[in-house]
């Protein structure tokens, strides 16, 4: 008697389990067959509005560079006044702030050269003739690919001068990013010389 009893309680704990376990399955199943596979599994590639994305999300595949620099790199003779650079790049170029502004013109009244960390530490484009200790002041616009630079003041006569395009400014203020939100992929740099 006590081990038939034993034995009806095992087996009604056991259909139990298995009721409770089947039930949980189809619970965790449901409204699967209102998705797809992609969707279920959490890889869908359409343009879902419960992803967090904005403007700046980019293809990891994608890059960002520096096509050209004007003057090229190397150049000599460039004049000492009114020198224009022209920095042209992939795609179209924004200089985002951190504050989500973009920059695109600004103008200088200073004509003399200054610290590139402190008076230059938001720029993006650095020139300078002392290995970038003091960089030289420069009005400036963006527009499509390129961004163009008019240097101040009278440059150094025979300077070697280095143009550097920073991916970041050196004080995290701003970056320099393509319109779809791809960072540059790596600092430029190039160097001309300026005429007697």
């Amino acid at each position: 008697m006590r081990i038939s009893s034993l034995i009806i309680i095992f087996f009604t704990v056991l259909i139990s389990f298995f009721i409770i376990s089947c039930g949980q399955t189809t619970l965790k199943d449901d409204g699967l067959d209102s998705k797809s596979i992609e969707e279920a599994s959490g890889t869908s590639s359409g343009g879902s509005s419960d992803d967090n994305s904005t403007e700046d999300s980019s293809d990891d595949n994608s890059t960002f560079t520096v096509s050209s620099v004007s003057p090229a790199d190397g150049a000599t003779g460039v004049n000492k006044t009114g020198t224009t650079i022209t920095i042209t790049f992939s795609d179209d170029v924004r200089l985002k702030n951190t504050d989500g502004s973009w920059s695109t013109s600004w103008t200088t009244t200073v004509t003399s050269e200054g610290s590139c960390s402190s008076s230059y530490g938001s720029k993006l484009v650095h020139i300078s003739r002392d290995n970038f200790t003091n960089c030289h002041p420069e009005n400036g616009s963006v527009s499509g690919k390129k961004i163009t630079l008019t240097l101040q003041g009278t440059l150094a006569s025979s300077g070697n001068y280095k143009i550097k395009t920073l991916k970041t400014s050196l004080d995290g203020s701003a970056s320099t990013k393509s319109t779809s939100g791809v960072q540059l992929s790596s600092e430029d740099n190039s160097s001309f010389t300026a005429s007697n």
